[in-house]
């Protein structure tokens, strides 16, 4: 037994204190309520008292938490017969419950901590399993309950021998699970931080993710990785709501570390979540778990608060939060999630870190964001109108950043979200979307209410029913109608795209069609040289951010281009006349690491300007049989697109073109 747990450390304590902690641990008393009374004015004494005196109450306090004195859960509530004298547990809980109150605000020698814990352990475990389901047991009164053991436990870490016992029990990593949980209702700053210095310590544990005791820690959140992964989110957004508060979590640092160690716990659980050089379609089974929360927004957010925090330590994590922000986002799920993340603030987050200190040794963090992850997700019009929203006060603060590095980056990035930004503009305001009619005999241009669409392949429209019979029984579409949903854009696509968002790709493409069609149409004309019109392909290329336009033939070797589908297509284009071209894009449907191509074909109300550029075509040098485009001297491409300028001008003045 350690030396201050002697009973003759009470003599150094005044004598009338002495002789109620005597009498609490008496046996001889007549009134037993009267040893319940005694020891809760030793617990208000130790509360209060000096730190010597204090720990002249650990004998005391060791006697009463005697593992002898725990009752038998299923009797504690059995009286016999009219005795109306006290049961054993109505004497031995109350006195155990005031001896951990006291104990809990005793100063500890180092040494004394398993001493203390094999007494204390057995009491706590019983008086969880006693208090729970009790009508009076209140969320408060509970979260004291665990909060403080969790305290108590993490302050005999110093010693290495006790940390071992303790961390070795079982059932301890449920208590700490249920504190983890209870700690973000904590309302006391003082005790908050005291909470968190406890949870980081058994958080940077190595011990935590066994398998045993992680089945613990599950029990002690919820039952589920889903309550552990909802968990880890709330409590990182209930940090973020702290932040605007005079006791705001992040100005401290051990709210720092703890969230340094909730990242170090996460990586034990899934090392790839903080892997991004190797990048996943979906993640583990935690890490979707943590993708079916509202995770990309919170992190968002916090991001923001922890870079205006900058405590020490908080380089070091927002590198982990980086890796894990990497990983994440370009997953099928973290990628839906980009136009949330972008309503919580997450560009002006990123500026706050190239503007921050920290910014030298996020450099590449932060390239990698503006240049290979943001760029990509520019096709989608839920991202860019939720950029759209204080896009001028991003700019403004992006201008008082004066990293030289970073400056070309933000720039060129900027100049994207521009071009894309008056895209959307022009499309919100632009008056009822266009279609043509699929019947190829007929080809009319007109507002899409003015059209029906099939009903099979929900992709076809056609200006009548005549139009839409003849096309069924001549055109082909009673043969293919079954087989389209996967290369032309429509509703029948596997890509979740709402209407909205289809429309926009054709106002995109057409967009990018209009600013490039005169170098579109010389480089057809080229093709056409060797080559009929419904053999080439326009591919706008939206992998790389901003788009790259090439011309190719049909037959040129691309992933998903075969089938029913695609062959239809391209008969339908060859015998079109000139009035429609196949033009695909290319875009991240579901991340960077899943393209597709996905058909919208250039349709026109006249097959002129086609046949202008084949007659421009037969004054060109053959196609070399790489089926490249050959590099031709300045002047004769300026001739090309003088001619294709001309074309345009003339024959194309009265041509209305959409897609």
């Amino acid at each position: 037994m350690h030396p201050a747990l002697h009973l003759d450390n009470l003599k150094r304590l005044p004598i009338a204190i002495r002789s109620q902690a005597n009498a609490a641990i008496s046996a001889e008393t007549c009134n037993r309520y009267r040893t319940v009374d005694n020891m809760r004015l030793v617990r208000d004494y130790v509360v209060t008292a000096p730190e010597t005196e204090r720990a002249c109450m650990l004998p005391i306090l060791y006697r009463i938490l005697d593992p002898s004195q725990i009752p038998n859960l299923d009797s504690v509530t059995t009286r016999t017969g009219s005795d109306k004298s006290p049961t054993e547990a109505e004497i031995s809980i109350p006195k155990a419950i005031f001896a951990l109150e006291a104990l809990y605000t005793t100063p500890l020698p180092e040494s004394i901590g398993i001493d203390l814990w094999l007494r204390v352990w057995p009491w706590v475990r019983f008086l969880h399993l006693y208090t729970h389901g009790d009508p009076a047991h209140t969320p408060d009164t509970e979260r004291e309950f665990f909060v403080d053991f969790i305290i108590f436990a993490c302050g005999l870490f110093h010693h290495a021998p006790t940390m071992e016992l303790i961390t070795s029990t079982s059932w301890l990593w449920f208590m700490f699970g249920r504190a983890w949980l209870c700690s973000v209702t904590i309302p006391d700053p003082a005790k908050r931080v005291a909470t968190f210095n406890a949870l980081y310590r058994l958080m940077s544990n190595k011990k935590i993710t066994d398998s045993s005791n992680m089945d613990e820690l599950l029990n002690g959140v919820g039952g589920t990785t889903a309550d552990l992964a909802r968990l880890v989110v709330g409590y990182l957004d209930t940090l973020i709501l702290d932040h605007n508060t005079p006791n705001s979590a992040l100005t401290d640092h051990p709210y720092v570390s703890f969230v340094g160690s909730i990242f170090k716990f996460l990586y034990r659980i899934d090392p790839t979540l903080f892997d991004p050089k190797t990048p996943r379609k979906t993640l583990g089974r935690f890490g979707e778990e943590l993708l079916a929360q509202p995770i990309l927004g919170v992190l968002s957010r916090f991001l923001r608060s922890l870079v205006a925090t900058m405590t020490p330590g908080t380089t070091a994590v927002l590198q982990q939060f980086f890796a894990l922000l990497g990983v994440l986002i370009v997953t099928t799920s973290g990628w839906a999630q980009l136009p949330v993340a972008a309503k919580n603030g997450l560009i002006p987050a990123l500026l706050s870190c190239a503007g921050s200190t920290s910014a030298p040794l996020l450099r590449t963090h932060l390239r990698l964001c503006f240049t290979m992850i943001l760029p990509l997700a520019l096709t989608s019009y839920a991202l860019l109108s939720a950029l759209q929203i204080g896009w001028p006060d991003v700019e403004s603060a992006a201008k008082q950043i004066t990293d030289a590095d970073f400056r070309p980056i933000w720039a060129a990035f900027s100049s994207l979200v521009n071009e894309r930004l008056q895209v959307v503009n022009e499309f919100n305001c632009s008056h009822a979307a266009m279609r043509a009619c699929d019947n190829l005999e007929c080809s009319a241009i007109d507002s899409k209410n003015k059209f029906r669409r099939c009903s099979g392949c929900r992709s076809f429209y056609y200006c009548s029913s005549a139009c839409q019979s003849a096309d069924w029984r001549n055109g082909g579409h009673r043969k293919t109608c079954g087989s389209y949903g996967t290369i032309l854009i429509g509703e029948r696509n596997s890509d979740n795209f709402t209407s909205r968002q289809r429309s926009f790709l054709r106002a995109l493409v057409h967009h990018d069609y209009q600013k490039e069609r005169h170098n579109i149409d010389a480089k057809r004309a080229a093709f056409f040289r060797d080559y009929p019109p419904g053999s080439i392909i326009t591919i706008y290329d939206y992998t790389q951010g901003a788009v790259r336009v090439e011309v190719k033939k049909a037959r040129h070797k691309l992933e998903s281009l075969e089938g029913s589908e695609w062959n239809d297509l391209l008969s339908r284009a060859a015998a079109s006349g000139g009035q429609m071209s196949i033009d695909l894009a290319t875009i991240p449907v579901n991340g960077p690491m899943e393209p597709r191509h996905l058909a919208i074909p250039l349709r026109s109300s006249s097959g002129v300007i086609t046949q202008e550029l084949m007659r421009l075509a037969t004054t060109l040098p053959p196609m070399p049989q790489s089926g490249h485009l050959p590099r031709h001297p300045y002047r004769e491409v300026m001739a090309v697109m003088k001619a294709v300028s001309l074309i345009h001008r003339t024959a194309g003045a009265h041509v209305v073109e959409i897609h």
